[in-house]
């Protein structure tokens, strides 16, 4: 059930908010997490737009429906207008994102974990690289993953090893990271691709890994897309998705047991991708 009405009393620890809508007044409850997110908004006694249960329910000394998302938050007075909130604008803001977005880099890493008994400050090295490029059409026009040979020794600790399924001898054969540096380099000026990772570690992987290695940054935070805060932002969800279950829950396949591979996981998120693209666009 949709209600409209402004805000004249808010009750913080009975996560309760009291909102004059069409002359009556009425009692609205909310989940600890709703009132984490929303509730400094409520200091200004702004007007709501919210989907509530249509069922009323006793909480403490109160008869409240329960809100179940809300869509917009907005103080208007005679001589402005502010929105702390609009899911409507949000999701148009995704809606282009996905249509202008044309070239993309699908980009997977592992890097190495501290080890079990740590007595020293470990510094994340990126061990495995999956990267899937796909034209504006969908087509993919460039794979490739492999192991990349970290510069410190007790990064291919047991722990991290463990993590991703390998033996220390299977790096025998592993790229070095220049080899790594130089592909990536070479997919962004051939490709001008955007970047698309499931998260932010990614990124703050790639960064570090320059410094490690001392090398030229590349241009990565201007075409990086964080693709799972994106759905978040969609959704009006303020807790991580995991890529695993993300996919499993969109595609409904019931997959085998997740196994931290590179070129494996930056294929699952060109699939998100896929999948979510074609749903949002359906909804327009």
């Amino acid at each position: 059930m949709k209600v409209y009405g402004k805000i004249v009393k808010t009750l913080p620890k009975e996560r309760i908010i009291k909102v004059l809508s069409q002359k009556k007044i009425h009692y609205f409850y909310m989940s600890r997490k709703l009132f984490k997110d929303f509730g400094p908004y409520f200091y200004y006694n702004p007007y709501i737009f919210v989907n509530v249960s249509a069922e009323k329910k006793q909480y403490g000394d109160y008869h409240c429906h329960e809100i179940d998302s809300f869509n917009k938050i907005v103080q208007s007075t005679k001589r402005d207008k502010v929105v702390y909130y609009n899911l409507a604008a949000i999701r148009k803001g995704v809606r282009n994102l996905l249509l202008k977005t044309k070239n993309k880099l699908f980009l997977d890493l592992e890097y190495s974990l501290p080890p079990y008994y740590q007595s020293f400050s470990h510094v994340a090295e990126i061990i495995q690289y999956g990267i899937v490029v796909e034209d504006e059409s969908g087509n993919i026009i460039f794979e490739d993953g492999s192991l990349v040979k970290p510069q410190k020794r007790y990064s291919l600790n047991r722990r991290t090893l463990k993590f991703i399924g390998k033996k220390r001898e299977d790096f025998n054969g592993a790229c070095d990271y220049k080899e790594f540096y130089n592909l990536l380099k070479w997919c962004i000026e051939k490709y001008d691709a955007k970047i698309i990772a499931w998260g932010r570690n990614d990124i703050l992987a790639l960064e570090n890994s320059f410094k490690i290695n001392r090398i030229n940054d590349l241009d990565i935070r201007n075409r990086y897309i964080n693709f799972m805060q994106v759905m978040k932002n969609y959704y009006n969800i303020k807790i991580d998705l995991g890529l695993f279950n993300t996919y499993q829950e969109l595609s409904g396949v019931e997959m085998e047991e997740q196994k931290h591979d590179a070129l494996e996981d930056a294929m699952l998120v060109r699939e998100i991708y896929r999948i979510f693209k074609e749903k949002v666009l359906s909804e327009a």
